[in-house]
């Protein structure tokens, strides 16, 4: 990783990283404008049932949803019908409440801030920023608009496929353009990369597992002025429950 080395002083020298973006910092999310299109949540796996549900989060033990936009829930579908046979897409999470958000938000941050004692908390929030969008109701982070998802692939029996190794699980394997990975890892990256592509997604560079359609980050990435959709409200969230 990259470090800058604070000007000289009567105090120790901190290295920190430089941060990356990324290409979607918050200052650059915030101008985009949202006009949401009022596309209903939908149970992504009653219009897709070949897609697979993850029982439990690499990552977080907070609630997760199979809750999607409509045009999310088509284009995965699409992306599940160019898999090869016996492969499918493993969902993580799709909408995500504001609530949850806050959790998670709060709990990378206290993370990062136990990691990097030496840090001063503007670099921490903005370090943090990167990987955990923050939960700002008029700039919605990409999971509360049901416009993105988080996912893998697993094969026949149920195992997910290597996207990272020789790297650990984490923050450090996120990057989606990653040098470094075996030759298994990239391939599968690849066609990870390709179906949904192809389907119509966009990914956040920064994390090769998280990928969306509609919001914000879509938005800028793909150099639209507009959004198509904001955070949903709660009481427009129908019930859902993980498919049996």
């Amino acid at each position: 990783m990259n470090v800058e080395t604070q000007p000289e002083s009567d105090t120790p020298t901190v290295e920190r990283p430089v941060i990356n973006h990324y290409g979607e910092p918050v200052e650059e999310l915030v101008k985009i404008a949202i006009e949401d299109n009022g596309e209903p949540l939908v149970d992504i796996f009653q219009v897709c049932p070949e897609l697979s549900w993850a029982a439990k989060s690499p990552r977080f033990d907070f609630p997760r949803t199979g809750l999607g936009r409509v045009t999310v829930a088509q284009m995965l579908k699409t992306a599940q019908g160019l898999l090869p046979e016996g492969l499918h897409l493993q969902i993580i999470g799709v909408f995500r409440s504001f609530e949850v958000q806050q959790m998670m938000y709060n709990t990378v941050r206290a993370e990062f801030a136990a990691q990097h004692p030496d840090w001063d908390e503007e670099h921490i929030t903005e370090y943090v920023n990167v990987f955990s969008a923050p939960p700002i109701w008029d700039t919605p982070p990409p999971h509360i608009t049901g416009g993105a998802v988080d996912l893998s692939i697993i094969d026949e029996s149920g195992e997910r496929l290597d996207m990272i190794s020789p790297y650990p699980m984490g923050w450090e394997s996120a990057p989606s353009a990653i040098g470094g990975l075996s030759e298994t890892a990239r391939r599968n990256r690849d066609l990870l990369f390709s179906v949904l592509t192809e389907a119509g997604l966009t990914n956040f560079p920064g994390e090769w597992w998280h990928w969306s359609w509609g919001e914000p980050g879509w938005a800028l990435r793909t150099g639209r002025d507009i959004a198509l959709y904001g955070a949903v409200p709660m009481d427009q969230v129908p019930d859902w429950s993980p498919p049996t």
